[in-house]
């Protein structure tokens, strides 16, 4: 209904509302001023455009608020495709390091690992990692089986959280597929899959990237004050699978004539397919600006963004000096520049540097790679000398300089760095040695190191001595 006011009614009113003449017509509009009086109607009035213009910001609100979710979720889905693409770049480094007769044999291994950890991660090894039913605790997660909890949840439910994941689970699954390469059984291939990303991966996941696990450093009760900073899961992804993968070659044995004594080392070594190996490395690299700088998850502050673009610093330059280094050292011990060395030397960078690539600077990134190059080296210098066959060096790549890149951490995390990134307050001297910490970083690297060894040999090892038994394992010298 509309009401009007008389000439006095509305000078009243234009007065109180301090010369205003449109908010005095749209409140003579709206109510009857000769009934409450002005002063009574302006104070209605004011009310009512107070509690409207609460209900628009409250609106505005949460239209930010989505966009903010959708652009965060949005970013993690990126990122997890650019990880994904990382399974293409395992298949074709290892496809052209194997000979060429084993290389649709990889192939199609490489490509089950994706299915098979995608069902099983699903089923049971996602609620192993991020399950947070009550009692929560910090050994393993609980709950979300099969993603029963994420789908009746409310809106902002995280769907992306189990995709982020598993991509992950799936990278750390496959360094097995170069380790056993030649002569491991198809079948040994899907139990080890499902065993794997069921049960080996999601515990050690759950120790250092949930929020209740014992050693995250964003856990309500942290360990030492910091936990263990593995940003992107150095020790996680990369330690744990090739520990398990060493675990396989012990039982596997070296393919035949590895090395016999009248055996050409280069039929075994050197790869195949230098174009294959080649691409795989590239696109390894390129998965990598989604497994470190996506680690953060969020894309939305000027803090977001900064510790995004060190990220992305960090590892090209860990990476590139690595590589740079490793060719090096392999032309001093051989005389030959040896294109597998400078891809393995750029894969060794970029492992280590997975942990701190968030919390080191530039200059300490690039020492990172340098030292990486010689665990890459001499790690596979050491498997030949102890007569163990490992075709795609994954203990070296991913092993030794996955132990390394965590180490690492302990000794060059910068402080400002460390309350970016994860809100390690600053004077507590919970930063790396050479920055003035007093070693609790440190104790908390070496830690999540051993314990990692030990649950992925422990499990393991017994998994693949079963199968060895079972005469499941190797495939038969007629096949």
């Amino acid at each position: 209904m509309a009401y009007s006011c008389t000439k006095a009614q509305y000078a009243e009113v234009l007065a109180i509302l301090g010369g205003a003449t449109s908010d005095a017509d749209a409140l003579c509009q709206s109510l009857d001023v000769g009934q409450v009086g002005a002063t009574t109607a302006v104070l209605t009035w004011s009310v009512a455009q107070m509690n409207s213009l609460r209900m628009e910001q409250l609106a505005a609100e949460d239209i930010v608020s989505g966009l903010i979710w959708g652009t965060n979720t949005f970013f993690v889905l990126t990122n997890g495709a650019l990880v994904f693409i990382m399974q293409i770049g395992f298949a074709m480094f290892v496809a052209g390091v194997v000979r060429a007769k084993n290389m649709s044999s990889i192939l199609m291994k490489s490509l089950m690992d994706t299915f098979i950890t995608a069902v099983c991660f699903y089923l049971i090894g996602y609620s192993f990692v991020m399950g947070d039913q009550e009692p929560t605790n910090g050994f393993i997660g609980y709950g979300d089986f099969a993603l029963s909890g994420t789908a009746r949840g409310g809106p902002d439910r995280h769907w992306q959280r189990w995709f982020w994941n598993w991509v992950y689970c799936a990278a750390s699954t496959t360094i097995m597929a170069g380790a056993i390469a030649e002569r491991s059984t198809f079948i040994s291939y899907i139990l080890y899959c499902i065993f794997y990303s069921s049960w080996v991966y999601p515990v050690v996941a759950h120790w250092q990237w949930s929020y209740n696990g014992w050693l995250s450093p964003r856990s309500s009760d942290v360990i030492l004050g910091t936990g263990t900073i593995d940003f992107a899961r150095s020790n996680v992804v990369h330690t744990t699978g090739a520990f398990a993968s060493l675990c396989a070659i012990l039982h596997l044995g070296p393919r035949i004539g590895r090395f016999s004594p009248d055996s050409n080392v280069k039929d075994f070594k050197g790869g195949h397919n230098p174009a294959l190996y080649l691409l795989g490395t590239f696109m390894l690299w390129m998965g990598w600006y989604g497994f470190n700088p996506g680690s953060q998850h969020y894309t939305t502050s000027y803090n977001d963004g900064a510790i995004l673009g060190r990220t992305a610093v960090c590892t090209t330059l860990s990476c590139a000096a690595s590589g740079v280094a490793s060719l090096i050292l392999a032309y001093w011990r051989t005389r030959t520049w040896e294109m597998l060395s400078l891809c393995t030397g750029a894969i060794g960078g970029l492992v280590a540097i997975t942990a701190g690539c968030s919390v080191v600077e530039p200059w300490a990134a690039t020492i990172c790679g340098l030292l990486a190059a010689p665990s890459v080296v001499y790690g596979d210098v050491l498997m030949d000398r102890l007569q163990i066959d490992d075709p795609a060096m994954a203990w070296s790549c991913h092993g030794i300089s996955g132990i390394w890149g965590t180490l690492f951490v302990g000794f060059f995390a910068k402080e400002a760095y460390m309350y970016e990134v994860y809100q390690i307050e600053p004077g507590q001297h919970k930063m790396g040695l050479f920055y003035g910490g007093h070693g609790q970083l440190l104790l908390c690297q070496f830690m999540s190191i051993v314990v990692t060894v030990a649950w992925s040999m422990f499990w393991m090892y017994g998994f693949f001595w079963l199968l060895n038994r079972l005469g499941l394992l190797r495939i038969s010298l007629g096949t």
